[in-house]
């Protein structure tokens, strides 16, 4: 009872004596305004009163520092942690955008507050520039040149111009920007071999040359020093360049400054360009042959040089320069700062006009002692409204509009291992684009068959509509995503649907339009890639139970529902698990829609097939339905209907439940696929099927290998689709099978599920894929893996029968002899003997000139080499 007394009666009187928190009588957004207008009025006596004395020293000299030094002329405070503040332990963070005519400068200040008279005083101030100092970039400026000669030059590039204009940009005291117009001459010269054989494909030579009549490029100090060479330049007032000179300096202008080192600030209404660094560099052409394109340089990147054609937005070349024999090439990797690990997502969105109105919290942990900035990939289209911190302070934000990439500053450095979140508010119209990948396309639908237009009633958001801030590189995490669509309307997406609800309370006026909307919420438990999600009026056709449990549902257009779908989905499933492992995700669901093509798309944990519209009314030749394309490279679908969903099921392994770590590594997503059907195929079908296969495979490898190697990957989609198919689908399936020939099934197989084991949930590359089957089959596969992947080139072999009949019986003599590469390779031999039974012989080639013999049981007859066109290549065979 005594110790109740006392805590009842003496604490209260020890909290009584202590001293309370003194609040100042002046408001925050009070203070706040009055040390924007000081500065802004630069009243550095005045604005120094809102500091304690011991800071006052060091404030003057940043007051000055802004003013004088950097030349600002304006000031903009911005209260970032409004929603939290707490008059307790007040302290401020402030975001600061200076600016002037020519630049702008972005801060976070953090400053504790003490009562001092009544009013609040800084007492503590720490300021961080979340971003280096950006400018403002205008051409043409005051300095306007005219030189005899402009001479640009750097690694393996050229280009001179005679009697040019050279503007200038408008910032003082250094050069980063110049727009050259005259008559200029190119010579691009890769010092590349296989980018040279990229040249020769697409312009007949292994050199670039071309006339130019203007280019635009931005530079370092250092680089303008050491790489631009002017002759003969005098100063070139306005009115002596003449005034369609300027017009046309001032119409090319803005075609390039966004695309090259800017971003966009909701603080500036202008672009802010920040600066390259030492050799980094742009030049953007335009020329009589080569149209627009432009030259980059990123120094210490994997591929420093890229030639890439704007115009029709494709890589001519990408690769790093050749070096002097001995020399070594400096390449800074670096490892991931964050890795995000889980996405809380809530969408309203409008099917009628594919308007988007979205909450995302993007949960995150620091890999690095002091994280201050998130990068992410989001749609420019879009409209951030704001960015809040896992304490609800606003975050600033820039965005560059051609990377699309999202730039996330935080008001204070995230400790390495320590896990924060981002929650971004963003709205706006976005009509999603084709998918480019984990997808599979057969025949096209053409609108010209159609009296009337047809209306595809599904909508797909996934990896390329960029519909939420994604991960610059794929980085698997789990997900919540709830998405309310109107009424009949219905949503498919990643995991499982763990809840549907019909929103019926009204709290606001502005909700009385969404009564009656329906309300989806799905989850992930096992990690993904991306997020993705279809919106239809669907039905549920089909359902079984699992492990996984299977879904199948029908979109309204489709008249024609696939019957049995989900007892083949099961035997593709059962199928792949006993080659590859266990199934990657909780659930499966196949969604069957109208689409303009034929094919289908696989996102983690379900999977979409497309149904061609049928033409009404068809006349002569056209079927009532069109069907797949048995002129596609890839398209077996025509023979076989299962086809795309065996390939769309197996990228739950490739692609989804492994992918790939850089372009050069794609056919792990689509090559494996296609092989993966192809053996699914090969069980259901025999081996006929699989003959058939391959030889179409091996015809379309033949035809288009010209065009790069397996590891060119996605490169080769920008200059010859068809070739992007047949070598990344087709000839990986082909270099696969023969690998599964030189190792075995029980080796093979065994392989696979390693590999999906041990980068499950990851990126993989090439390289550790090859590392995984030399450590299950004992064998050192880097000379099959060398040429078959790495080179364009396929083998050109001479194959010499022979029959040598002694007395002990009959000996079949093979000699091969490749003209071109060292190849490794397993050789099918096939002949039928003397009763007309047939036999197969597996011969393995493993250098340039090799002899096999071996008997026969007797009379030899119909020798066939490489009888399934297994290998492609060219095979001349004499036979004696």
């Amino acid at each position: 009872m005594k110790r109740c007394f006392f805590l009842f009666c003496v604490v209260p009187l020890l909290l009584s004596i202590l001293p309370a928190p003194t609040f100042a009588e002046q408001a925050i957004p009070d203070f706040i305004l009055q040390l924007q207008q000081d500065l802004s009025a630069r009243r550095l006596e005045a604005y120094l009163e809102a500091y304690a004395p011991v800071l006052r020293p060091s404030q003057r000299s940043e007051f000055n520092r802004y003013f004088d030094e950097l030349k600002m002329d304006s000031v903009v405070l911005t209260w970032a942690n409004k929603r939290n503040f707490d008059p307790a332990d007040p302290i401020l963070f402030l975001q600061v955008h200076c600016q002037n005519s020519f630049s702008a400068l972005i801060e976070t200040w953090q400053l504790k507050l003490e009562e001092s008279a009544g009013r609040w005083q800084v007492k503590e101030k720490s300021a961080r520039g979340n971003v280096s100092q950006l400018y403002k970039i205008r051409l043409p400026a005051e300095r306007i040149e005219r030189a005899e000669s402009v001479e640009i030059t750097h690694t393996d590039f050229s280009l001179t111009f005679r009697d040019a204009l050279v503007f200038y940009d408008n910032i003082p005291g250094l050069e980063t920007a110049l727009l050259v117009v005259g008559d200029g001459r190119l010579i691009f010269s890769p010092s590349d071999t296989g980018e040279k054989h990229q040249l020769s494909l697409l312009y007949k030579k292994k050199v670039l040359e071309d006339r130019i009549d203007h280019a635009f490029l931005r530079f370092s100090n250092t680089f303008f020093n050491q790489n631009i060479r002017l002759t003969g330049s005098v100063d070139a007032s306005a009115s002596a360049a003449g005034e369609k000179a300027r017009r046309k300096a001032e119409a090319i202008f803005p075609k390039y400054l966004g695309r090259y080192f800017t971003i966009q600030s909701p603080l500036s209404r202008e672009p802010l360009s920040f600066l390259p660094q030492g050799e980094e560099t742009v030049i953007q052409f335009h020329g009589r042959k080569t149209g627009e394109m432009a030259y980059v340089f990123s120094p210490l990147a994997e591929e420093e040089i890229t030639l890439f054609d704007t115009a029709r937005e494709r890589f001519i070349n990408l690769y790093s320069p050749v070096l002097e024999e001995g020399a070594r090439r400096l390449v800074i990797t670096f490892s991931p700062k964050y890795d995000i690990r889980d996405y809380d997502i809530e969408l309203d969105f409008q099917p009628q006009d594919y308007y988007i109105s979205a909450r995302a919290q993007v949960g995150l942990v620091s890999q690095v002692e002091s994280l201050d900035v998130v990068k992410l990939k989001f749609h420019p289209g879009l409209e951030i409204l704001r960015i809040y911190d896992s304490e609800q302070r606003e975050l600033i934000f820039t965005k560059d509009p051609v990377g699309r990439i999202l730039y996330v500053y935080f008001l204070e450095p995230v400790s390495k291992n320590e896990r924060t979140t981002i929650e971004v508010f963003y709205r706006g119209r976005l009509e999603p684009p084709p998918q480019l990948t984990d997808v599979v396309s057969g025949q096209r639908f053409e609108e010209a068959h159609e009296p009337m237009p047809v209306r595809f009633e599904t909508i797909l958001f996934s990896q390329a509509a960029q519909w939420y801030p994604a991960t610059l590189i794929d980085d698997f995490f789990t997900a919540r995503l709830r998405i309310i669509v109107p009424p009949a309307y219905s949503v498919i997406s990643n995991g499982a649907l763990v809840e549907k609800s019909v929103l019926n309370g009204v709290q606001r006026v502005t909700e009385i339009d969404k009564v009656g909307s329906s309300c989806l919420i799905y989850e992930t438990k096992r990690p993904v890639k991306y997020l993705s999600f279809l919106v239809g009026k669907l039905s549920l056709t089909q359902e079984t139970a699992g492990p996984p449990p299977l879904a199948a549902y029908a979109s309204s257009d489709v008249r024609s529902v696939r019957k049995n779908l989900l007892t083949e989905a099961r035997r593709i499933l059962e199928f792949y698990e006993s080659r590859f492992g266990a199934y990657p995700f909780e659930n499966l669901s196949i969604v069957q829609r109208l689409w303009r093509t034929t094919g289908g798309h696989s996102p983690a944990s379900f999977v979409i097939l497309n149904d061609l519209p049928r033409v009404p009314n068809p006349g002569t030749g056209i079927r009532e339905r069109l069907m797949g394309n048995p002129d596609s490279p890839v398209d077996l679908s025509p023979r076989w209907r299962e086809y795309f969903l065996a390939h769309e099921i197996a990228h739950q392994w490739w692609g989804q439940g492994v992918t790939w770590a850089r372009y050069r590594d794609q056919w792990l997503s689509e090559g494996l696929s296609q092989y993966s059907s192809v053996l699914y195929l090969q069980s259901k079908y025999g081996e006929d099927a699989r003959t058939d296969i391959l030889k179409k495979f091996s015809r379309w490898t033949v035809k288009k290998s010209v065009w790069g190697p397996i590891t060119m990957g996605s490169r080769l989609s920008f200059t010859n689709f068809d070739a992007y198919q047949a070598i990344i689908y087709d000839k990986t399936a082909l270099v696969l099978n023969m690998l599964r020939d030189l190792l075995g099934d029980e080796v093979f197989f065994s392989g696979l599920k390693a590999f999906f084991e041990e980068h499950k949930h990851a990126a993989a590359s090439t390289g550790q894929f090859r590392r995984t089957f030399e450590a299950a089959s004992g064998q050192d596969l880097d000379a099959f893996f060398g040429l078959w992947f790495d080179s364009h080139l396929l083998p050109d072999v001479q194959v010499r029968a022979q029959v040598d009949k002694r007395e002990t019986g009959v000996i079949l003599k093979i000699t091969v002899n490749q003209l071109n590469a060292d190849f490794v390779f397993p050789l099918w031999v096939a002949w039928e003997d003397g009763l007309g039974a047939p036999h197969r012989e597996m011969l393995i080639v493993d250098r340039k000139n090799k002899a096999f013999e071996f008997p026969l049981p007797g009379p030899l007859r119909k020798l066939e080499v490489n009888p399934d066109r297994a290998v492609p290549g060219e095979f001349q065979v004499s036979k004696d």
